[in-house]
């Protein structure tokens, strides 16, 4: 019985100090301008398509990008977000990095895509726009933006 109690302690000794909080890492996410993005010249409506994007990740600490996808009306804002560890320990690398996501075609009027490349001098966003014409050619019934999709 009292090797069993001396076997909790330690177990549990071990357990709590295993579960200590020593990574006082601070993070933020951060947006990243898309250098360029590669996109079919036409939808076929109801298919689903890979758009990829190239950005630069300018230091080691950005980790964990991912793609931020917003409806704004009729067009589609895409971004780079990356989860950035703050530490002074971050080597300098400028790496071009590229990410791929799809995209159901499921309405009949034009995708407009708008990716963001940064603010220019005022403070106001920078897009590299780009309209990607949807063709029906089974005649599939098209649903609209409004019924298929919500807004962010």
């Amino acid at each position: 019985m009292a090797l069993r109690k001396i076997f909790f302690v330690i177990f549990a000794v071990v357990f709590l100090l295993s579960c200590s909080d020593d990574d006082n890492d601070e993070y933020h996410y951060e947006l990243l301008p898309i250098e360029e993005a590669a996109v079919p010249e036409v939808f076929e409506f109801g298919r689903i398509y890979n758009l990829s994007v190239k950005y630069i990740a300018p230091d080691d600490c950005y980790i964990n990008s991912d793609i931020l996808y917003e409806y704004d009306e009729n067009a589609r804002n895409v971004a780079v977000i990356s989860l950035v560890i703050e530490s002074n320990d971050c080597e300098i690398i400028d790496l071009e990095q590229e990410l791929t996501f799809q995209v159901h075609a499921l309405q009949a009027s034009p995708y407009i895509f708008r990716f963001w490349q940064g603010d220019d001098d005022n403070g106001e966003p920078v897009y590299l726009t780009i309209e990607v014409p949807v063709i029906n050619i089974s005649n599939q019934k098209a649903n609209e933006f409004e019924a298929t999709h919500t807004k962010m």
